[in-house]
């Protein structure tokens, strides 16, 4: 069962969260601590199985192994811990801290991870072309678009 605590700033909720462990969370308010911790190398985490429950961003320590991770609400923060960071591992993420609910949602941001893969290379190889032609790199093809 999940059990959720409360705490008065990021140095309480931050050691807190250490304490209590994996599954638990704790809620700092937004009204003592307005901005993320400073103590923290924290990256924005976009995996789809992190933003639920109404948070409007999530945040996870940069670190390969057991992390903190940092949801934002209106009005809080939710602090939890996990045992393997998606953006290094995310199967082994999948496998050990996932829901299995929520993994339903994994193929979607694989077909959406490859659609937007798939337009930015376009785009670029687009724009690539057209400067080897306008900077008279490829002459012939210059040549015959005049």
């Amino acid at each position: 069962m999940v059990e959720t605590y409360e705490a008065a700033g990021w140095d309480e909720g931050l050691a807190r969260v250490r304490q209590v462990g994996h599954g638990n969370r704790v809620v700092v308010s937004k009204v003592d601590e307005p901005g993320l911790p400073e103590s923290l190398d924290l990256r924005s985490s976009n995996f789809p199985w992190s933003i639920h429950s109404g948070a409007l961003r999530v945040y996870r320590e940069d670190s390969p192994g057991e992390h903190v991770q940092l949801k934002e609400y209106r009005d809080r923060w939710v602090v939890s811990l996990d045992r393997v960071n998606p953006h290094y591992q995310p199967f082994g993420h999948a496998r050990n801290d996932v829901p299995a609910a929520s993994l339903v949602s994994l193929p979607l941001f694989a077909a959406t991870q490859s659609v937007r893969l798939a337009g930015g290379l376009s785009a670029a190889a687009i724009e690539k072309q057209g400067s080897l032609v306008n900077d008279g790199l490829v002459p012939l093809v210059g040549k015959i678009l005049i």
